[in-house]
């Protein structure tokens, strides 16, 4: 039954790509970085275990629906977020032209 605690791991993950997703839905910034570190750190985790035996059929599905679920959060989180960093990247590149003309002619 050691595999269990792999499982949770990954339902651990699946839960907190939830919460990122809801984060990004109400541009709360600040939270879905805070769960974005969360995550990881337990992605790093899963990454050091490694399992000796294969999973029976029941942790098998629960690994392959949490996979899924993650999957499918962190898409529409890309989505979600994307255009956003694409605003801030447009007004940091607005702010360096800016700071390079006043440079440039001293205004």
């Amino acid at each position: 039954m050691e595999y269990q605690n792999t499982i949770a791991l990954y339902e651990e993950v699946a839960e907190l790509t939830k919460q990122m997703l809801l984060a990004a839905r109400q541009q709360d910034w600040d939270k879905l970085t805070e769960l974005e570190t969360k995550c990881a750190q337990h992605v790093a985790h899963l990454k050091m275990i490694k399992d000796a035996l294969p999973l029976p059929k029941e942790g098998r599905e629960r690994k392959v629906a949490s996979i899924k679920s993650i999957l499918a959060d962190d898409r529409e989180i890309r989505n979600l977020v994307s255009p956003w960093m694409a605003r801030l990247n447009a007004l940091i590149n607005s702010h360096k032209t800016s700071s390079k003309m006043t440079r440039a002619y001293g205004q």
